[in-house]
């Protein structure tokens, strides 16, 4: 499983007009093949502030998610809305690099570490 965490510092006039982006969003990227699940969450301290947590099922799902069209438009109308660039961060679950380490080597399996 691939996990990712982006996060967004929305422009305060144009907030309402982001969510309404990011909403529909979660409701197309649900749709596709292997995306486990999807969502963003407000910030406490700062509702300018959004976090996108996303799981999938591979790297291949990901990079598929990535070819969308859906995902060219959002990217596309979505600079109008940020303050600064989006930050984003990959992890690879622990469960897949055992397996994937056990198949590999007799070693254990490293500790998590950031495939982006």
């Amino acid at each position: 499983m691939i996990m990712v965490q982006s996060t967004f510092h929305l422009v305060p006039e144009s907030r309402d007009d982001a969510i309404k982006l990011m909403k529909n969003m979660v409701r197309l990227c649900r749709k596709e093949q292997g995306c486990m699940s999807y969502e963003y969450f407000e910030g406490i301290s700062d509702a300018n502030q959004v976090i996108l947590l996303q799981e999938w099922e591979s790297a291949e799902n990901l990079e598929e998610h990535y070819q969308t069209e859906h995902m060219e438009n959002f990217l596309n109308k979505l600079g109008k809305f940020l303050e600064s660039p989006v930050s984003t961060r990959s992890y690879l679950s622990q469960e897949e690099r055992t397996v994937s380490s056990s198949k590999l080597t007799d070693e254990p399996p490293k500790p998590e570490q950031t495939i982006h």
